[in-house]
């Protein structure tokens, strides 16, 4: 193979993708559009997940990891127990910051 005919498939290799390349935006465009729709129906529907929007987002995370293949609106649905017992359980933890600092001076320990 020449440096002509090199040229060649590579000129028409750019081509082929520069004209799919529209294609491919307007997808992600769409995917884009219909994901925010779905979002903001799941927090229309569970009001109470707009104060814990890092805790949806982890176990969505999670639970994308754990099933690449699950469609996204599926995916929230299987997400919504788990995310109501994440935020039941932070509820009951003690965030409060401490009454009394404990001494963290080591002078003359050693």
């Amino acid at each position: 193979m020449d440096n002509t005919e090199r040229e060649s498939i590579i000129n028409e290799t750019i081509e082929r993708i520069l004209l799919r390349l529209p294609e491919v935006v307007g997808n992600l465009i769409t995917n884009h559009v219909q994901n925010n729709k779905i979002n903001k129906d799941f927090y229309t529907k569970y009001p109470a997940f707009k104060d814990h929007r890092d805790v949806v987002v982890s176990v969505i995370e999670k639970l994308d990891g754990e099933n690449p293949l699950m469609e996204y609106r599926d995916l929230l649905k299987k997400a919504v127990p788990i995310i109501q017992e994440q935020i039941k359980t932070q509820k009951q933890l003690d965030i409060e910051p401490p009454k009394k600092i404990p001494n963290l001076n080591f002078n003359g320990v050693l």
